[in-house]
C-alpha cells in the first residue's frame, strides 16, 4: 500500500507558510476520514488510513472505493506509480509570526489548524507534501491568492485576542489585605495609585538592600581587623612563627573562636633571660660565656635588653664578642 505525505512542517508550502504538525486536530477527521479527488467534494474517492506522524511528517495510506469506477483508475494511476501527491484540506485555528531557526528570516507558522479532509493531487506545492487548500470557518474553501490575507487576519486576531486576555487578567487582579498595607493604599485605589505605591516600595527595598550591604560590608572589615590583631598577638607572644600569619588570619575569618582556641592552646615563648638570670658579680652563666651578641639577638633578645638594664658591664662585654 503506498504511503501519502500530508506535509512535512520544514518545508514552506506554496501559500508561504510553515504548517507545524504538533497544532493539528485530527479528532472530527478520524470518525470520517474522507479522501476526495483534487478538493472536490463531490469526488469522493474512498478514505485514508493511519493517520500519523513520522519525524517532521504528516502520513497516511490510502483505501480506495472499489465501487467508484473513478476511484478505481485513481487507484491504478497510484500503483503504476504517476499519482504520488496527497494535499490537506484545513481549517486554520491560529498562526503566528516566527525566526525561521535554519534562514534566521521572519516567517508565518500556523500553530492551530484542524484537518477537514484529504485528496489526492497531481502537483506538489513543495519538495515536501504537497499542495495544500485552506477553508474558512464556514467550510468554504478559501481562493489560493486569498490564503496570504486570509493567514495575516488570523494573527492580528490572534495577537488582538491575545491581547485584550492580558488586559482582562490585568483588570481581575484582587490584592489581599496584606498587599494593600504593605503598598500603603487602600481598596479604591486606582491603577496609578497602586503603580506609585510599587514603586515606593521598590525605592524602600533598594535603599534597604544598599544599607545592608554597608553594614555587611563594615562588619567584614572589622571581623578581618579583629583576627588580624589576635593573629599578631600570638607572633608577639611567640606561639605562632610570622611565616604562619596568612594561614591563620584565613583561618581566624573563616572560624573565629576555633582558631583563638587553637591559639590559646599553643603555649607562650619563655625567654632564656627570664629563666637564667646572670648573678651579680658572678659573670655570665657558663652556658652562654661564648655567646656572642649575634648568638644573644637571635637566640634570647629580650635576654639581652634585660642583660643591658640588671648587668650593664656585661651588657658590654658581650657587644665586645
Amino acid at each position: 500500500m503506498a504511503t501519502f505525505v500530508f506535509n512535512d512542517e520544514t518545508k514552506k508550502n506554496s501559500h508561504g507558510f510553515y504548517l507545524l504538525n504538533a497544532g493539528g486536530k485530527f479528532e472530527r477527521f478520524n470518525e470520517n476520514p474522507v479522501m476526495l479527488n483534487n478538493h472536490d467534494l463531490a469526488q469522493l474517492t474512498g478514505r485514508w488510513l493511519n493517520l500519523r506522524v513520522e519525524g517532521s511528517q504528516l502520513l497516511a495510506e490510502p483505501e480506495f472505493d472499489d465501487g467508484d469506477p473513478e476511484a478505481i483508475k485513481l487507484k491504478g494511476k497510484v500503483d503504476r506509480g504517476y499519482l504520488r501527491g496527497a494535499s490537506p484540506g484545513i481549517v486554520i485555528l491560529a498562526a503566528e509570526y516566527r525566526e525561521n531557526p535554519v534562514t534566521k528570516d521572519t516567517d508565518i507558522y500556523v500553530t492551530e489548524w484542524e484537518l477537514f479532509e484529504g485528496s489526492t493531487v497531481s502537483v506538489p506545492s513543495n519538495a515536501g507534501a504537497i499542495t495544500l487548500k485552506v477553508y474558512d470557518s464556514n467550510r468554504c474553501i478559501v481562493n489560493d491568492s486569498n490564503v496570504k490575507c486570509h493567514v495575516e487576519d488570523i494573527i492580528k486576531l490572534s495577537i488582538s485576542s491575545t491581547t485584550n486576555l492580558i488586559d482582562k487578567k490585568m483588570n481581575e487582579i484582587q490584592l489581599t489585605a496584606e498587599a494593600l498595607v504593605a503598598l500603603g493604599i487602600t481598596k479604591s485605589a486606582d491603577e496609578a495609585a497602586i503603580s506609585a505605591a510599587i514603586v515606593r516600595l521598590k525605592a524602600k527595598v533598594d535603599t534597604a538592600e544598599t544599607n545592608l550591604e554597608k553594614l555587611e560590608k563594615k562588619a567584614r572589615e572589622e571581623h578581618e581587623t579583629r583576627v588580624t590583631e589576635m593573629v599578631n598577638l600570638a607572633i608577639k607572644e611567640g606561639r605562632i612563627t610570622a611565616d604562619k600569619k596568612d594561614a591563620f588570619v584565613k583561618l581566624g575569618i573563616a572560624d573565629f573562636e576555633t582558631t583563638k582556641t587553637t591559639i590559646e592552646a599553643i603555649p607562650v615563648k619563655q625567654s632564656l633571660a627570664a629563666n637564667v638570670k646572670p648573678i651579680q658579680g658572678q659573670g655570665i652563666p657558663k652556658d652562654r660565656e661564648n655567646w656572642t651578641l649575634l648568638q644573644w639577638m637571635k637566640n634570647d633578645m629580650p635576654g639581652l635588653r634585660q642583660l643591658q638594664v640588671d648587668t650593664p658591664d656585661l651588657y658590654e662585654q658581650i657587644k665586645k664578642k
